[in-house]
């Protein structure tokens, strides 16, 4: 990937990379442009009794959701492994069509809730083990350890989510009293913060219930609570959907109609998704009528998505997803076939659908299922700041439903322009100036850095060098 570029830039153009980084920190981040178009699909492992792609046969995944990072790695756990290690669940990791089961828990652990950051680490929870708690994989070092058990007296840690300073968001269930939002740190010495709680934990909480949280780089937490005395937890008690700081400060996000009667909203699903910038992606039913997709920062409210509106119709019961962009990613029905799909409030683009034709390890394969009342997709989806989406899907024969192929974890690729972009984060930014004067500097070690970005995205003049020649160019893609 990097070696064709191996020549070194000399010193003036360290001086002229240096003067780009100057330039570059009076100007701001170049963002994508709209909603991508998905053309594109790469399978990173699929699941069989025989003859399975990237696992052991007789391994799956079944309906969780994989997680993708903004370089295009992959992960997510694998509910059942064949014999001998029929009694172990497992942490697959990968990217690009490659991976493999990086970890495996102790006989008869439950392991659940897989994520993944920028920084090649996988964090889930575990439970049914002498070893309960949040552990973290670390591709760099091959090795997985529980990372905490706080805080004291939590019994189970459910959805949890790794930011990218290897902080978690997660609901702690303290046996016998009730359920929390927490977050955890490991530096500069590991603790946990109290955002929000019920108040069967805290007896001066209004909330009768917290639902799955979502967390950022930020160390926020969002999510949908229940209002209401203790024990008070059926639907028709209000509900609201809040932005939660680590002292347990919060910003109103939505309330439905029975929190306050002019909300449009008649109730909420019970995950969201949070931007870094305190956007929340929700999926709600109307006072009016339908259901819709929605993006709001409490002050302003964007529609992604209304079944009586768009081309997606029957919104499914599954967490959306959403980026720094704006878009969300979300599952809907497509008149009788069943979608995924990508909005931002302008645009709304189908992703995939039921019975499309994806490339796979056996050729052409079509999404579907032998029984056609069977869902074809697994699970929630996930989306990066490039906008690749990644999903589950069942496959077969593209002239045959009756044959199974297996499930497969797929990427559906937004195409992007990727000139300047030296850390794979799919925009240009102040974050590239660094990397950028390493490629031209230092080729080797600019590789060594980032194995999977390749030093082409600073070859500007495509002269398949990376030198002073095209620092011009880069100065010229950070300024929007």
């Amino acid at each position: 990937m990097h070696g064709q570029f191996a020549e070194k830039t000399p010193a003036r153009a360290l001086r002229a990379g240096l003067v780009a980084g100057l330039i570059a920190a009076l100007v701001a981040p170049v963002a994508l442009g709209g909603v991508p178009v998905y053309t594109q699909y790469q399978l990173q492992a699929r699941a069989n009794f025989s003859g399975a792609f990237n696992l052991p046969n007789g391994a799956f995944f079944a309906n969780n959701t994989p997680q993708i990072s903004d370089a295009g790695r992959v992960a997510f756990h694998l509910s059942v492994l064949p014999p001998p290690n029929e009694l172990k669940k497992g942490i697959w990791f990968g990217g690009h069509g490659t991976g493999s089961i990086v970890h495996m828990a102790a006989d008869d652990a439950f392991v659940s809730g897989a994520t993944l950051n920028n920084n090649e680490r996988v964090a889930w929870e575990q439970t049914f083990s002498a070893q309960n708690g949040l552990w973290v994989y670390t591709h760099a070092t091959m090795t997985a350890v529980r990372q905490t058990t706080l805080p004291i007296g939590a019994s189970n840690w459910s959805s949890p989510t790794l930011n990218d300073a290897n902080q978690m968001g997660y609901r702690v269930t303290f046996s016998g009293t009730g359920q929390a939002w927490y977050s955890y740190t490991p530096t500069p010495a590991p603790s946990a913060a109290l955002h929000a709680a019920d108040n069967g934990v805290l007896p001066e909480s209004p909330y009768s219930f917290v639902f799955t949280p979502a967390f950022n780089n930020q160390r926020q937490i969002a999510g949908k609570l229940r209002l209401g005395p203790p024990g008070q937890v059926g639907n028709s008690q209000p509900d609201q959907i809040r932005i939660f700081n680590a002292d347990s400060t919060s910003v109103l996000i939505a309330e439905d109609r029975d929190s306050n009667p002019a909300s449009p909203f008649s109730a909420f699903d019970n995950s969201v998704a949070l931007t870094d910038d305190g956007r929340v992606a929700f999926i709600a039913n109307l006072f009016a009528g339908g259901r819709g997709v929605y993006l709001s920062d409490g002050t302003t409210t964007i529609e992604i998505a209304h079944t009586s509106t768009s081309a997606a119709t029957n919104i499914e019961f599954f967490a959306p997803a959403v980026n720094d962009q704006g878009w969300v990613a979300f599952r809907a029905f497509e008149g009788s076939l069943r979608a995924i799909w990508v909005g931002d409030g302008t645009t709304l683009r189908r992703v995939v659908r039921e019975h499309d034709i994806l490339p796979s390890d056996l050729g052409p394969a079509r999404v579907d299922q032998n029984n056609p009342s069977d869902p074809v997709f697994g699970g929630g989806v996930s989306i990066n700041e490039c906008g690749d989406v990644i999903f589950n899907a069942g496959l077969a024969p593209p002239d045959n439903d009756q044959i199974e192929w297996g499930s497969g974890v797929y990427v559906a690729l937004a195409p992007r322009e990727t000139k300047g972009d030296l850390d794979c984060s799919c925009t240009v930014t102040l974050d590239d100036v660094g990397p950028f004067v390493q490629a031209l500097i230092d080729p080797t070690a600019y590789a060594a850095a980032h194995p999977d970005c390749p030093i082409a995205n600073a070859d500007f003049n495509n002269d398949a060098l990376a030198n002073g020649k095209d620092v011009a160019h880069f100065i010229a893609a950070l300024i929007p």
